[in-house]
């Protein structure tokens, strides 16, 4: 068969073919057939010869036995002969592109977001379409039926939380979710008047916590018995317990106080998981509204100035979307908020764990793919290792001396392992006309060194860069560089192919300089990557490289098949003449043929 290349090949090999043996085959079977006919009829006779009644057989009683013939038969025989030639063209095409003299993307980032694609939580949804860019450029983009612009906001958190919803608000699209692929850390080159600097999912976060705007106070309790501690000329701590102690302390500014177990709860606004946004009122009171951001400048007051707190911290989502979705949001919930306190001073050691429990409780408590704002937070859990401690900033009786500097044995600068009765820690409130050192750089092209004072004043110096969107939230600067790669992906339970297009006109963009590279893909629900866009703009400094490879295949197939039919039909008919004679001669009469 391998040697058959052509039809004319094929077709001899019918000639070949016998049929003899299938008709044959089946005049047998006929002839098979008729003999068990007669036999049949041999049987009834024999059965009704022997069977009597009154003394006589059934055949003396006039019983006869059915005997049937063959009428006629035909028979049919046919064969085929199928043939069919395969053949296949297949094409190898490999494209390189160099980008390592680019401003943009480099084969490392996009290898790391190629590798994002695998993770579960893709599987959850219909489609999912990722969208790249640069920081800085602005679009005209259609999402699906929807037109959108994105942000022209110059505020860091603003800039990329405006664009997402914009995104967002097209009624096929269920979630979006942001993350800078690639920036330059902003790096402190000063230890003198320090200002404190984190780096987070690619923002630069800097606090000036241990500057002090209102005098700030700290007592930490490990016994209440004999307890009496003066803080100013009005107030003295001498409670039996935590909350007779706070009720007594008036006319400060901000009063907290911590024991073991305490939980505070941060809430996030649907798909959101960072910065915190310490205007959001949604979810039960009390809310980010309600001195979140104090409460969290006094934890991490605490915990700064005394190690013995920990803390565990739990991400939480509502039952919208799929578990591993939201296993991956409630942990990114989770790690913003220790990265906030972190920015602010805490050490990373006291942070105990960081976990995530995703939909967990929603769909417990509310049922599966329900919005509910309740569980769309992080709760931060306290371990005092049985200590308590009171937080107090500011005492409005007396604003020239808010507390009391000079009783020794109250104000200390460490704590006192042994102590059983309590002790103060104090910082008085630097003078307003006091400068502190802001000396950083971010890559070569950013170095900042000036004398500030507030976080206004930070936020107003990377602003005047003109390298950074900027903004304040809660008590940390967040700094974004404009030239940061962005990712935004849109998830959808819609429809199998989300669609973004880049309509975006030759006049915007103008004023950045940067090379810009966007690659839509889509991932549909059989886990199907596929790209269908690639646009680059400034391609005077790439360089691209290829390979062709053909390969050509002949496939021929052939089967011979074949089959045969008969169709016959019986008649009755009388019984054999010496049968009768044979019954007759039983009762005496004998009938003539």
């Amino acid at each position: 068969m391998a040697n058959i290349n052509t039809f004319d090949q094929g077709a001899k090999i019918l000639q070949n073919v016998d049929v003899t043996s299938m008709v044959a085959g089946l005049a047998l079977g006929i002839a098979n057939a008729q003999e068990q006919l007669d036999n049949n009829s041999v049987k009834q006779i024999t059965k009704l010869a022997q069977t009597q009644v009154g003394g006589k057989s059934l055949l003396e009683l006039g019983f006869r036995p059915a005997f049937y013939a063959f009428e006629r038969a035909e028979i049919s025989a046919s064969i085929s002969l199928k043939m069919a030639v395969k053949e296949e063209l297949e094409i190898d095409f490999e494209l390189e592109y160099d980008s390592t003299r680019k401003k943009g993307y480099t084969d490392e980032h996009i290898q790391k977001i190629e590798n994002n694609y695998k993770e579960e939580k893709y599987r959850e949804f219909k489609s999912s379409r990722k969208y790249w860019t640069t920081l800085s450029n602005e679009h005209t983009l259609k999402v699906n039926e929807t037109t959108v612009n994105t942000s022209t906001k110059t505020g860091s958190i603003e800039r990329v939380d405006e664009t997402a919803s914009k995104l967002s608000s097209d009624s096929k699209v269920e979630r979006v979710d942001s993350e800078i692929i690639d920036t330059t850390d902003v790096v402190s080159t000063d230890n003198t008047n320090k200002i404190h600097v984190h780096n987070y999912k690619g923002y630069g976060m800097l606090s000036m916590l241990d500057y002090y705007t209102e005098d700030t106070g700290i007592v930490k309790i490990n016994n209440y018995s004999g307890l009496s501690i003066k803080l100013s000329n009005a107030l003295t701590i001498n409670g039996s317990d935590l909350n007779s102690n706070l009720g007594s302390i008036t006319n400060c500014v901000f009063k907290m106080g911590l024991k073991d177990g305490d939980k505070f709860d941060v809430y996030f606004a649907f798909s959101k998981h960072h910065p915190i946004d310490f205007a959001y009122s949604q979810g039960t009171a009390p809310n980010n509204t309600n001195q979140l951001k104090e409460k969290l400048k006094a934890l991490a007051f605490i915990m700064m100035k005394d190690s013995d707190v920990k803390i565990r911290i739990v991400g939480h989502t509502d039952s919208v979307s799929g578990d591993n979705f939201n296993k991956d949001l409630g942990l990114k919930r989770a790690t913003g908020v220790a990265n906030y306190l972190k920015a602010l001073g805490v050490n990373e050691a006291q942070i105990t764990e960081i976990v995530s429990e995703g939909e967990a409780a929603a769909k417990t408590a509310v049922g599966d793919n329900k919005k509910d704002a309740d569980y769309r937070k992080a709760v931060i859990e306290v371990n005092t290792s049985g200590n308590e401690y009171i937080y107090i900033e500011g005492d409005k009786t007396n604003v020239n001396s808010h507390f009391i500097q000079s009783e020794a044995d109250a104000v200390i600068t460490t704590w006192a392992a042994s102590t059983t009765s309590g002790l103060i820690m104090s910082q008085a409130k630097l003078a307003a006309s006091t400068n502190k050192k802001l000396k950083v750089e971010s890559g070569s092209d950013v170095t900042i060194d000036q004398n500030v004072k507030t976080l206004s004043a930070i936020n107003t110096q990377f602003e005047n860069s003109n390298k950074f969107y900027s903004q304040v939230s809660g008590d940390v600067v967040y700094l974004l560089r404009k030239d940061a790669k962005i990712e935004y992906t849109l998830y959808s339970n819609d429809t199998e192919e989300l669609v973004i297009e880049d309509k975006s006109t030759s006049t915007q963009n103008t004023q950045n300089s940067n090379d810009t590279l966007q690659i839509h893909k889509v991932i549909n629900s059989k886990y199907f990557a596929k790209s269908d866009v690639t646009k680059i703009k400034d391609p005077k400094v790439s360089a691209w490289s290829g390979s062709l490879d053909f390969r050509y295949a002949r496939q021929f197939g052939m089967s011979v098949e074949g089959n045969a039919s008969v169709t016959a039909s019986m008649i009755s008919i009388p019984a054999p003449t010496e049968f009768e004679n044979y019954v007759q001669s039983l009762t005496g009469n004998t009938s003539s043929n």
